[in-house]
């Protein structure tokens, strides 16, 4: 093997500083680190398979489905990029291209499995199933799914199968399952890297870090505030997991001791600080026109959605009708509203100009660049922007790509922790975190006390990044080029 990419979902440089992984620690310590910043709009995982920011390829984590409509989704894989293979060489086809073998396993958004010259197993979700056990589609060569699954290979687990389907509520026994999860993927993994005498390896430990680090900030957190309320035992169960994970690097990077290692991840995970309703900024500056109705009706399903019970918003989840309904809510009036913000997930998200040809609003498309300028110079003087020390700026170039034309037309920087909401408040609403032991019952009610954070880890084991200069790059598209670079 002559470089691997150990991938680890959700982590940062100090995950690996609490003392409950002496082997990775010591490794981080003495390998190269390099900081990055994501702007948490576009994948970070996407960005290391390709080289390329989600403005070309159009890998966000949400995107508006556009067609004059305020369809929202964060649905996404490798697949939906355009000239995937021609203009864009995922990293494991590049480095084939050069006559090497690769052997790629569980990295995010990459069903169905692609033909490669080594093996290939997708991760959960990206367009497949999120399911315990391997289908052949997953695989390649189809061949290695009947392997994986007689040595009990676990594809994925997340707090839905965890919590809403097993209802493993005991933190000894939830960890148990993702270590689980962890210590298969490490054999599969140095198993078939034997196999198939690959010279590339790129493997991701992905639901079992984040859902770790989201469940253990919080709690790290109050027991630094001396709180009551720490979960002790979820605690010491987590701190065994990291236990468990220093094991499987260790045993990884015994088994392949001359080669270059890279451990990387695709964001932080940091403690929920605050929410910043973007809209709100849009009201008052006169961008927008809110909807009393609409608005009254998004607080309605807000407040509903926390009665409903885990199990049949899974259901929910699945159907895609519902879930297209939900995604779509609006609190504006859309016809005489000249931006907006909309969001899902629990991270960072844009303001767009509410044109007539993404969305069929009521600005003219020739004027989308001149108002989202206007709209970042705004902001960037809104006193309340710069208390907390945000910042705006209008997207660098306006095309007809579809890519560009669903990113968002204002970049919004936030301070990690604070996250734009799309919802009905103020400009800024600080977060209380509940001041009751938090137990993963609670954690199946989808409680969000963190969210995605900007410094993601990058750290290199037998290799000086300075050895290869990418010039501009300081998100992780520089990690693409600086492996392909190995293999000449």
């Amino acid at each position: 093997m002559k470089a691997i990419i150990i991938g680890m979902d959700g982590v940062t440089f100090e995950t690996f500083e609490r003392g409950w992984t002496p082997f990775i620690e010591g490794l981080v310590k003495s390998g190269k680190k390099f900081f990055l910043a994501e702007d948490l709009l576009s994948r970070g995982w996407s960005e290391i398979v390709t080289g390329k920011h989600a403005i070309e390829t159009g890998a966000l984590y949400e995107r508006p489905q556009m067609g004059h409509g305020y369809g929202w989704t964060e649905s996404f894989k490798l697949n939906d990029m355009p000239g995937l293979g021609e203009r864009i060489k995922p990293i494991w086809e590049a480095i084939n291209s050069k006559g090497y073998k690769v052997g790629i396993m569980n990295v995010p958004t990459t069903y169905p499995s692609p033909m490669v010259n080594g093996f290939f197993v997708s991760g959960g979700g990206g367009g497949g199933p999120v399911e315990q056990k391997v289908l052949p589609e997953q695989c390649y060569p189809s061949t290695i799914c009947e392997k994986l699954n007689d040595s009990g290979y676990i594809l994925d687990e997340r707090f839905g199968s965890l919590l809403n389907e097993k209802k493993l509520y005991d933190p000894w026994d939830f960890f148990s399952r993702i270590e689980e999860m962890i210590v298969k993927r490490t054999d599969a993994f140095i198993d078939l890297s034997r196999d198939f005498d690959v010279d590339f390896g790129f493997m991701v430990y992905k639901s079992s870090t984040v859902g770790a680090e989201s469940l253990l900030i919080p709690e790290l957190l109050k027991k630094s505030r001396k709180k009551s309320s720490v979960n002790s035992e979820l605690l010491n169960a987590g701190i065994k997991f990291f236990g468990v994970l220093d094991d499987q690097i260790k045993r990884i990077v015994s088994e392949f001791p001359d080669c270059k290692i890279f451990f990387v991840s695709d964001h932080s995970t940091v403690a929920k600080v605050a929410s910043v309703n973007l809209n709100s900024f849009l009201i008052e500056k006169g961008y927008q026109k809110p909807s009393l109705a609409k608005k009254g009706f998004y607080s309605w399903v807000k407040g509903v959605k926390h009665l409903i019970p885990s199990s049949i918003k899974e259901r929910i989840k699945r159907n895609p009708d519902m879930r297209k309904k939900y995604e779509s809510l609006t609190t504006f009036d859309t016809k005489n509203s000249q931006a907006f913000s909309m969001g899902i997930s629990n991270g960072l998200h844009g303001i767009y100009v509410n044109d007539s040809k993404r969305f069929g609003g009521p600005v003219d498309e020739s004027y989308i660049r001149e108002l989202a300028k206007k709209i970042a110079e705004e902001f960037n003087k809104y006193p309340e922007a710069k208390k907390i020390g945000a910042f705006a700026e209008a997207k660098e170039k306006f095309t007809a790509e579809k890519e560009n034309m669903q990113f968002p037309d204002v970049i919004i920087d936030l301070p990690d922790g604070y996250q734009t909401a799309f919802g009905t408040g103020g400009f800024i609403e600080k977060y209380t975190p509940p001041e009751k032991v938090i137990s993963l019952r609670d954690a199946a009610k989808d409680l969000r006390m963190t969210g995605k954070g900007k410094i993601p880890l990058a750290v290199a084991i037998n290799y000086d990044w300075a050895e290869c200069e990418v010039k501009g790059a300081r998100d992780l598209t520089a990690i693409y080029e600086h492996v392909v670079r190995l293999f000449r």
